[in-house]
């Protein structure tokens, strides 16, 4: 073993010992079905012990450290089945895309905020008529000369009615034009004009909202990125949320080991993981050396997803009848009833399991589109 990678394993060591001797009571039995301002402590004593935004950039309130060992904590994290940063999009999608295409002014307004949990943030891409195909998006940001005025309505907005920013994909040119037609926003969510409907999901929770912007002023200075690059913006955001979403693996692998797995039946799920974990650790090394993720992270975040869900249906199905309760107390564990329900939305978050494939297809094999 080289001394970089007795480094790694010492960081991994120190990582493991550090959640054994930290995880509150409440965090341990309630996991992200944690009360928000729980999570949001929790998150805080996270990044004070230097194990959020491990990789970030020093002057912006990171830590400044190797991307990997960045990737290291979130592994640690999931296979130990604690929340990492459950609370808003900032960590997992808006810091990343502000590091990579915000202005100086916007990384040190919001980057630091972000890792200690004093902003909360949602994502506004998705629309009623524009779900999968994000060129598609109607709304409107009109340029007013200091200000834009943003009409419209987006959907499956992750706890926007927590946060304080959203992360905006928004239409300054005409519709025929497409990706180049694009600009992305930071929008306080306290402007006048915003209007929160909460979506109830078959989990009982209301995680996901409904977003109406009526005349929302939002000064010039809030573009990430230039008008008319949002669409490579978004896909730099998508990119990092499928490669988080991806770390899933790790715990697809502790849920196999905890539960009574019928291994027979998920043979094709065991030899995915074992694949992915080895392209996993390809892409790390390429993180490593300052590569950007691109077509890989819709590998990774594909083939997990997909896993995850075939690992709750084989263990609810096991456990008989009592797999169809989620209660305390009645004999199966709720959590895992509700991660069964949780998991129908991972396979469509950061990218349906459909429009990956076409992603791969058409990027990476090079076939036609359509």
């Amino acid at each position: 073993m080289s001394k970089n990678e007795d480094e790694l394993e010492e960081y991994r060591s120190k990582i493991r010992e550090w959640i054994r001797n930290n995880v509150p009571e409440e965090i341990s039995s309630k996991g992200d079905m944690a009360p928000p301002e729980i999570l949001r402590e929790w998150q805080r004593r996270i990044y004070e012990a230097g194990y959020l935004g491990v990789s970030w950039p020093k002057e912006y309130g990171g830590w400044g450290e190797n991307p990997i060992k960045e990737i290291i904590v979130r592994e640690e994290f999931a296979k130990a089945g604690v929340p990492y940063a459950t609370v808003g999009l900032g960590v997992s999608v808006v810091g990343p895309a502000i590091i990579l295409n915000g202005t100086e002014e916007q990384k040190k307004k919001y980057i630091r905020r972000i890792l200690t949990a004093e902003d909360i943030w949602c994502q506004g891409f998705s629309e009623p008529q524009a779900g999968s195909d994000l060129a598609g998006i109607k709304t409107k940001a009109e340029d007013k000369g200091d200000h834009f005025l943003v009409n419209g309505q987006k959907i499956w907005s992750s706890y926007a009615h927590l946060a304080n920013y959203c992360l905006l994909l928004t239409r300054t040119g005409d519709v025929s034009e497409r990706h180049k037609g694009l600009t992305m926003l930071v929008v306080d969510m306290k402007s006048e004009g915003i209007r929160i409907s909460p979506i109830k999901q078959i989990t009982g929770r209301s995680e996901f909202n409904t977003l109406y912007f009526s005349n929302v002023k939002v000064p010039k200075e809030n573009v990430v990125g230039n008008v008319g690059e949002g669409w490579k913006v978004a896909m730099s955001t998508l990119n990092y949320e499928r490669l988080n979403i991806g770390t899933i693996l790790f715990t697809v692998e502790r849920l196999v080991r905890e539960l009574s797995i019928n291994n027979e039946q998920l043979f094709n799920t065991a030899e995915d993981i074992v694949a992915l974990k080895s392209f996993y650790k390809r892409v790390l090394e390429r993180l490593k050396k300052g590569y950007v993720a691109g077509p890989e992270a819709a590998v990774i975040k594909l083939v997990a997803s997909e896993a995850i869900q075939r690992v709750y249906e084989n263990a609810v199905a096991n456990a008989g009848i009592e797999g169809l309760v989620m209660e305390n107390g009645a004999g199966f564990r709720p959590e895992i009833i509700y991660g069964l329900l949780a998991s129908r939305a991972i396979t469509i978050a950061g990218g349906t399991s459909e429009i990956l494939r076409n992603l791969l297809g058409e990027v990476v094999l090079g076939l036609p589109k359509g």
